[in-house]
């Protein structure tokens, strides 16, 4: 398909202390874990990471591009700002580097509803969730002014675009478990993660 892969690597880990990019799980660092269902839907990846930040060596079958982040200090949203920005395609999809069960059925599903959104966004429990989510770049201006006005929240802008949300009772065809939106965020996650992506 002609989307880029977006992987927001440069956040703070601060629940986990270190670099969650680069954390092991069964021998292959998160952000290889999070490429290669990516690499499955998109036809190239950004992985967007912090000034300076030092990413662990990954393999792809497509090509993949590092961009740093425009507005640094600025939080997710500013990630998704400066990924958008880099990629090379209209539409993106945007996941975290410590998302390692994404569902490739699910992620071309949300980018075939794209057709007349600017975002198409699932929500789990009534709550969006902003970084599993489609993006077209006509999202850019909307981001970069929540931006300039120091409002950070990654949902802030969706007022000012067209959105399509994506209830529990769509997205759940297709990862019945909401394993999607599992992302590493304490040791036991990483167990967690460990044991399940050994019956991947």
């Amino acid at each position: 398909m002609d989307v880029t892969g977006i992987i927001l690597a440069g956040g703070g880990s601060s629940r986990l202390g270190r670099d969650k990019a680069s954390e092991p799980v069964n021998g292959r660092p998160l952000l290889q874990w999070v490429a290669e269902r990516l690499e499955q839907v998109a036809a190239e990846i950004v992985v967007v990471m912090a000034a300076g930040q030092r990413l662990p060596s990954i393999e792809t079958r497509k090509p993949m591009k590092l961009a740093e982040d425009i507005l640094a200090g600025r939080g997710p949203l500013a990630g998704i700002h400066s990924g958008l920005q880099s990629a090379s395609h209209d539409l993106s999809i945007a996941a975290g580097c410590d998302m390692p069960l994404l569902c490739v059925p699910l992620l071309r599903r949300l980018c075939e509803l794209a057709e007349g959104y600017d975002v198409v966004m699932p929500t789990r429990g009534g709550q969006p969730q902003p970084l599993h989510a489609v993006y077209r770049r006509s999202c850019v201006e909307a981001i970069e002014e929540e931006l300039r006005a120091g409002r950070l929240k990654v949902i802030s802008f969706l007022g000012a675009v067209r959105v399509r949300y994506v209830g529990e009772d769509e997205w759940a065809r297709y990862d019945g478990e909401g394993l999607s939106f599992f992302n590493v965020n304490r040791e036991e996650d990483l167990q967690r993660a460990a044991l399940l992506l050994g019956d991947v």
